[in-house]
């Protein structure tokens, strides 16, 4: 029988592939495309940060075999990123009277510009460390920082060597020179650099100049979260993955034997660390491109559209005690979260406010408004996961600033995270009564994200909601369970217990002859109990569709085991980040929405919670966008039995793009309801 499961790795970096295939899309627009460059540059740095490691020190032959093949997988991708670089995007650039600096001569109207910038703002911030080459020395390199290597012969025909840094930290990476006539030119500072060395080596002859970069492991774990000072724990951490293990050397292609062989001593790396790349690294900043052709060249504008119910004059708690309200985001405006907390904050009547807060804006609104509510007399507690990897920083610093302005902050918990994404806002009603009103989403509270994430964020009064949610603020209070939540799932109380009765339940009523079907919309799949539940739930005729933006481990449409399994990945313009569960219940559908994935660590090491949505209306809204989803056929592949993705071929179809049918489904809707007011 073929093994229905593939390593995580492997899967990951099929969803990065498909990243490459919107790069590589000559439909999308050119800015565009060099934004999914961006992507999946930051996202295969990512990768080396927090995923391979453990392959790289775990000597077995079974490591090993994976370790070759997500290695020569990465090799693929990035001679792929080069090419749609090089032979697609600089000469589209070229053809809009942009040109990219690299290679060619330049021209002699930017000589002067580039050696001005250099000696007055780039030479700032060079450091140049000569490397002792039968020294016994170690040198060291930032992590993620750009370095050249440099080759130099002197007079008695010597070689030397020297490392110099590239402050892509300090500086733009990319500078916009001097137009001449209609034509725009652009350069980056690598380039600046190499134009220049004679000025930072006046004395010797360059043989070779050569990129360079390492990544160090970033996936630390506290051992004892129980005892001491965890958020001293945890800076320190953060400090010691500054120096952590390294993971990837990558090395320009150029670089010949005997340099290579000088980095491997100097830097004391391994054979599997070593990784070629081409002359540039850090592609990721590449999200800063310059477009001096603006708005020319760039993908189409989507604002956030209105949400009607909350365009009236009435405050947005009463237009919630009217009607539970399903936002859809980024289609319509994150503005409406932002309106409810600062309505919060100056409501006379407004007593407490709650909240978990795991990624936030670095200059985030929503904390802002927090601290006014505090200064206003609210009683305000605010959860905040200083344990969220790579905003660690970001949410200590804010954990801070609402500490001084008086709000209860309760930091982390040990051995879990909290994922969770709820709010609650206590009240006096106009006799003297609390009453309350949620807010839950399948995305963070942060603003910035909100324009590009897509996800469901849901408003409610309703004691069923609140009831539930008081247990998990309780629990996260007094790090002590008590009874389940009735209504929501929430991880670490009865999720995962929850989710398999659920499947169970559709295993059951198929068996009976009644409808059955499971829909799940996720960003990730690897948790091996669901999985073995899908697996049997497959087997016993349950048609289960799944859409998955990343890592999934299970692999669809092996006869006997998964065939009545489907899974399709959604890559566009917005990055897929809600959660769905859905399922058919002898016809009287039950749909979740949820902050938690289909994961171990979600659904293990976690709390997460998943609420119910019982408004016919919103259950219409949330399957017109499943619909309108599973019927895209551009941005849409199948994953098959050996977790490759299949984009779907047009032929003779009109094309459909569910992203931009969502969003002129809702903006029609908008013009509907508004001649009903």
């Amino acid at each position: 029988m073929q093994n229905y499961l593939i390593p995580s790795e492997i899967s990951w970096l099929s969803f990065n592939n498909c990243i490459l295939d919107e790069a590589n899309d000559a439909n999308n627009a050119l800015y565009e495309r060099i934004k999914f460059l961006a992507i999946h540059s930051s996202n295969l740095d990512e990768f080396f940060r927090v995923k391979i490691r453990k392959l790289l020190v775990k000597n077995s032959k079974k490591n090993k075999d994976l370790l070759d093949k997500i290695l020569a997988e990465i090799n693929l991708q990035q001679n792929r990123f080069g090419a749609i670089w090089n032979n697609s995007i600089v000469p589209e650039l070229s053809a809009n009277n942009v040109v990219y600096y690299e290679n060619q001569e330049l021209l002699e109207e930017h000589l002067h510009e580039i050696e001005y910038y250099f000696k007055s703002i780039i030479l700032s911030y060079i450091q140049v460390i000569y490397i002792a080459v039968n020294l016994p020395k170690t040198y060291f390199l930032n992590n993620r920082s750009l370095y050249f290597l440099v080759k130099l012969k002197d007079s008695a025909g010597n070689y030397h060597y020297a490392y110099l840094n590239i402050p892509s930290d300090k500086l733009d990476r990319y500078k916009k020179l001097q137009s001449l006539g209609d034509t725009h030119y652009i350069i980056s500072i690598d380039t600046i650099i190499k134009k220049c060395l004679s000025l930072i080596f006046p004395t010797g002859k360059v043989v070779s100049c050569n990129a360079i970069k390492l990544n160090r492991d970033e996936n630390y774990l506290i051992e004892d979260e129980n005892s001491g000072d965890l958020i001293a724990k945890i800076e320190a951490k953060i400090e010691e993955r500054k120096r952590g293990s390294s993971t990837r050397f990558l090395y320009d292609y150029n670089m010949d034997a005997e340099t290579i062989s000088v980095c491997k001593k100097a830097f004391r790396l391994h054979n599997n660390e070593m990784i070629k790349g081409g002359s540039h690294h850090n592609l990721y900043d590449l999200f800063k491109f310059p477009n001096p052709v603006k708005p020319n060249l760039q993908g189409a504008n989507y604002p956030g559209l209105q949400h009607l119910p909350f365009e009236s004059n009435k405050s947005v708690f009463e237009i919630i005690d009217r009607q539970n309200q399903l936002l859809h985001f980024p289609y319509q405006s994150y503005y409406y979260v932002l309106q409810f907390f600062n309505q919060a904050a100056i409501n006379r009547n407004v007593l407490e406010i709650k909240i978990t807060l795991y990624r936030i804006s670095s200059e985030s609104l929503i904390a802002n408004a927090l601290i006014s509510a505090a200064k206003n007399g609210k009683k305000v507690t605010v959860f905040v996961e200083v344990k969220a990897r790579f905003d660690e920083y970001n949410n200590l610093f804010w954990s801070r600033e609402m500490k001084n302005a008086g709000i209860k902050i309760i930091q982390s918990m040990p051995n879990l995270k909290v994922h969770a994404k709820v709010a609650m806002v206590t009240m006096k009603d106009k006799y003297g009564n609390k009453k309350h009103y949620n807010y839950m989403s399948t995305g963070n509270f942060n603003e910035s994200t909100a324009n590009i994430y897509s996800d469901f964020g849901f408003f409610t009064s309703e004691k069923r909601y609140t009831d539930d949610l008081k247990k998990v603020f309780a629990f996260l209070k007094s790090k002590k369970k008590a009874e389940a939540p009735k209504h929501i799932m929430a991880a670490g109380f009865n999720m995962k217990e929850k989710l398999i009765e659920l499947i169970d339940d559709e295993i059951k009523n198929k068996k009976e002859g009644k409808e059955a079907y499971i829909f799940l919309k996720v960003n990730g799949v690897d948790e091996k109990d669901i999985i073995d539940k899908l697996i049997e739930a497959s087997k016993a005729g349950v048609d289960v569709i799944m859409i998955v933006r990343g890592i999934c481990t299970l692999l669809p449409g092996i006869k006997n085991v998964s065939e009545n399994i489907e899974i399709y990945r959604i890559v566009d313009m917005f990055l897929e980040h809600s959660r769905i569960y859905k399922f058919a219940n002898n016809g009287q559908e039950k749909v979740y929405l949820s902050s938690a994935d289909m994961l171990s660590r979600n659904l293990n090491r976690r709390i997460e919670v998943a609420f119910p949505i019982y408004d016919q209306r919103n259950i219409a809204e949330i399957n017109k966008i499943i619909e309108l989803q599973l019927e895209d056929n551009t941005k849409r592949r199948s994953v098959n039995s050996e977790g490759i993705n299949e984009l779907e071929i047009l032929d003779s179809e009109i094309p459909r793009r569910a992203q931009t049918e969502i969003y002129n489904w809702i903006a029609e809707n908008n013009k509907e309801e508004s001649q009903d007011f």
